[in-house]
């Protein structure tokens, strides 16, 4: 997975899944958009590319929501961390 949050407050997902009418692009924005406490329609998801995230796993009914939901959270998580510091500033 790979997230970026822009200086607009958008944010742009790439996860390794596959849309198939499951719904999990709209989840994994859900999981950045409540992270980062912004509107889920400023989160974004991109297509999935292997120059982007190599090696994923295939798309498996719910399992691929809690596999990428979670590494979409953990990835937020460390972001937030690594801005603590600016944040505090303002």
């Amino acid at each position: 997975r790979l997230v970026h949050v822009y200086t607009d407050g958008t944010v742009l997902i790439t996860h390794g899944g596959t849309e198939m009418g499951q719904g999990l692009h709209t989840k994994v924005c859900q999981v950045a958009a409540k992270a980062f406490g912004v509107p889920l329609s400023a989160c974004h998801v991109a297509e999935s590319a292997s120059d982007k995230v190599a090696n994923s796993i295939p798309t498996a009914a719910s399992a691929s929501t809690d596999l990428y939901g979670m590494a979409t959270l953990d990835a937020c998580r460390k972001i937030l961390k690594r801005l603590e510091p600016v944040r505090n500033k303002l």
